[in-house]
């Protein structure tokens, strides 16, 4: 009986210590520490405070629905659905090729529920203020779905 409640103290113990991060660092330890800066590193370490010739980024956005521009936009300038699930979307003057595009699917204002689906978006071909996006059903088929975009540039 008694080597029966050794065991299972056994078992015990060692079941807690297998659940937990395991033993205890002996005192005085170091502390695992990060490598010194390359060279590269340190002449990028350089330029911390410095000041950049960056300018602000100029951010715009366009709710899209059935190919057409809600009142929730800023900066669009005009939007048309080209084709089953395919739109462009323009920004005035902007010139947008150098900036970064997120599209998502959505439905304008805050009332229901947006259908499920994907989203792309990409520069328009020939021009320096558009977008080319499509929206697909969640079986990769083109499917019309109203759209959220923001591009900052």
């Amino acid at each position: 009986m008694l080597a029966a409640l050794a065991a299972i103290a056994l078992l015990v113990f060692g079941a807690a210590q297998m659940a937990s991060a395991g033993p205890v660092a002996p005192q005085g330890s170091p502390t695992i520490e990060q490598p010194p800066l390359s060279p590269a590193a340190q002449e990028q370490a350089k330029l911390a405070g410095a000041p950049t010739a960056q300018l602000t980024p100029q951010l715009v956005f366009a709710v899209v629905d059935n190919g057409t521009l809600t009142g929730q936009n800023f900066g669009a300038s005009g939007a048309a659905r080209v084709g089953v699930g395919t739109y462009e979307v323009f920004f005035g003057a902007s010139d947008i090729t150098g900036g970064a595009y997120t599209a998502s699917i959505g439905i304008p204002g805050s009332v229901g529920a947006s259908p499920s689906g994907e989203v792309t978006v990409v520069g328009r071909v020939g021009t320096t203020n558009g977008l080319f996006i499509q929206t697909y059903d969640s079986a990769g088929a083109l499917a019309d779905r109203s759209f959220h975009l923001h591009v900052a540039f």
